[in-house]
C-alpha cells in the first residue's frame, strides 16, 4: 500500500513490467539524445515508469518540481567567482546561460538554445569550440583526467588535429593547454603544462548524492574512495591541487575571513564543505556524533565511518516509498527531509 501526493491511499501498484536500457552505445551517436528521448517516451506511453519490473528512478531522482538549483554563469566577469553552481536545472528561457544576443556564455554551450537541458555540461564539445573560437576564443584550456583527445571525443583524428592546428600567424588556435592525468594518456603530448595526478588507489574521492551517486532504485547511497597505498613519485591529488589554487587566488569559499586556506586538502573538503547549512558532499553519518542522515553538521569522523563500512553508505526505502516516486507522498516527504 502507498499514498499519493494528494493523500489518496492505494492498495496496489499498477504498471507494465517492461524494462529497457540505454547507455553509451546509443548516447554516443550523433542522434543519441533523440534516440534516448524516444525510448523514454515509449516507457511513458507503456506505463512502465517507476513500477515493479520497469524503469526505476534512482536517488536523487526524481527531483521535486520545479527542480533546483539553476545553473550559474549568466553574468560571468573576469576575476570574479560564479554566483552559484556551474551545473543545474533549467526551467525556462530565463534560466538559459546566454547573453542579450542569445550567444552562449559557456565555452561548451551548455544551457544555451543549442543545448538547454545539458544537466552535466557538454565536456566533449569543449576542444572543438575552443579550436573554432565558438562562441569565443580562449587563451588557456585546462582539463582534468578526461583524456579528451581519445576516449571522450568520439572523433579522435579530428580532435588531435584541432589540438595542433595553427592560425595564419603560426600560433596555435588553442594557445595554452593545462592537463592533469595519472598516466601518459593520449592527451598528455598535446599539453603545454602537465600536472601529474594520483591514481584512485592513492587519493580520496567522493561519489556524492549531489552528483552521480551509487544509489539503486530501493534507496539512496553514496561512497568514498580512500588511499590504500602511498604515492612513490612526485604526484598530488588534483582535487587537492584545485583547492590549493582556490586558496592561493583567495577565491570565496576557499579562504577564511582571515585569508588563510579554509581546507587542508580534498579529504578535509569532503568532510567540512557545506553547499548550504547541513548539506555536504556525503549524506551518511552527519552531525557531530554521526547520528544524522542527509542533513547535519560536519562530522570529523565521517570518513572513518565510511571506511569502517567498506567505503559505502546506503539507506533502504520503506515499502511504501519504492514505486511511483514522482507522485508518492512518503517518498517526497523523505526526499525533502534529506
Amino acid at each position: 500500500a502507498w499514498t499519493d501526493w494528494a493523500g489518496r491511499r492505494h492498495e496496489t501498484i499498477k504498471g507494465r513490467p517492461v524494462s529497457m536500457h540505454a547507455m553509451r552505445g546509443i548516447s554516443a551517436h550523433s542522434n543519441g539524445f533523440h534516440t534516448c528521448r524516444a525510448i523514454h517516451l515509449l516507457q511513458v506511453l507503456l506505463g512502465t515508469v517507476d513500477v515493479p519490473g520497469g524503469f526505476r528512478f534512482k536517488p536523487p531522482y526524481p527531483r521535486c518540481a520545479p527542480p533546483g538549483p539553476k545553473p550559474a554563469g549568466k553574468h560571468v566577469r573576469p576575476m570574479t567567482p560564479l554566483e552559484g553552481m556551474p551545473l543545474g536545472f533549467v526551467c525556462g528561457p530565463d534560466d538559459l546561460l546566454v547573453d542579450e544576443a542569445g550567444t552562449p556564455t559557456r565555452i561548451d554551450k551548455a544551457y544555451s538554445w543549442e543545448a538547454p537541458l545539458a544537466a552535466h555540461g557538454l565536456m566533449h564539445s569543449v576542444i572543438r569550440n575552443a579550436w573554432a573560437g565558438d562562441p569565443y576564443r580562449i587563451d588557456t584550456l585546462m582539463m582534468y583526467m578526461s583524456n579528451m583527445a581519445w576516449n571522450s571525443s568520439m572523433n579522435t583524428v579530428e580532435t588531435i588535429a584541432m589540438l595542433t592546428d595553427k592560425d595564419a600567424s603560426g600560433a596555435y588556435k588553442i594557445p595554452f593547454i593545462i592537463y592533469s592525468d595519472a598516466y601518459y594518456s593520449e592527451t598528455v603530448p598535446f599539453a603545454d603544462l602537465v600536472l601529474p595526478d594520483t591514481t584512485y588507489l592513492e587519493r580520496h574521492d567522493c561519489i556524492s548524492l549531489l552528483d552521480r551517486p551509487i544509489s539503486h532504485a530501493d534507496g539512496p547511497g553514496d561512497a568514498i574512495r580512500y588511499p590504500v597505498v602511498e604515492p612513490d613519485r612526485d604526484v598530488r591529488p588534483f582535487q587537492s591541487v584545485l583547492i590549493e589554487l582556490g586558496a592561493r587566488l583567495a577565491l570565496p569559499g576557499f579562504v577564511t575571513d582571515e585569508g588563510t586556506a579554509k581546507y587542508r586538502d580534498y579529504a578535509d573538503y569532503i568532510v567540512n564543505h557545506e553547499r548550504m547549512p547541513g548539506i555536504g558532499p556525503l549524506a551518511g553519518w552527519r552531525g557531530k556524533d554521526g547520528g544524522s542522515t542527509g542533513r547535519g553538521e560536519p562530522n570529523p569522523d565521517q570518513l572513518q565511518r565510511y571506511i569502517d563500512n567498506g567505503g559505502f553508505w546506503h539507506q533502504d526505502f520503506s515499502t511504501d516509498q519504492r514505486y511511483y516516486k514522482m507522485g508518492n507522498r512518503s517518498y517526497l516527504d523523505f526526499a525533502v527531509q534529506m
